[in-house]
């Protein structure tokens, strides 16, 4: 009789606070052979710049800000915007 066995791959997501966490992590991975990769931090602005169509909305809604012409919401606007409605 042949048994089957169903391998499964998880994602962690681990957020260390400092580079002695981050450290300590890596090396209790290493010790299991898990193997995983780290992804360095990227400043989020430069990023989004770097698309010229973000960019563009971006530098517009600066613009608008800059004149008062920003259009402000609530996190009840919000919640009414995207909430599922009932038929």
């Amino acid at each position: 009789m042949i048994k089957k066995y169903l391998c499964t791959m998880n994602t962690l997501t681990i957020h260390p606070t400092n580079s002695d966490q981050e450290t300590a992590i890596r090396i209790f991975l290493d010790a299991l052979h898990v193997e995983y990769k780290s992804a360095d931090n990227i400043d989020e602005t430069s990023y989004l710049m770097s698309s010229p169509a973000m960019a563009e909305q971006l530098d517009k809604a600066l613009e608008q800000e800059a004149c008062n012409e920003g259009v402000k919401i609530t996190l009840d606007d919000v919640w009414e915007q995207f909430s599922c409605q009932r038929l």
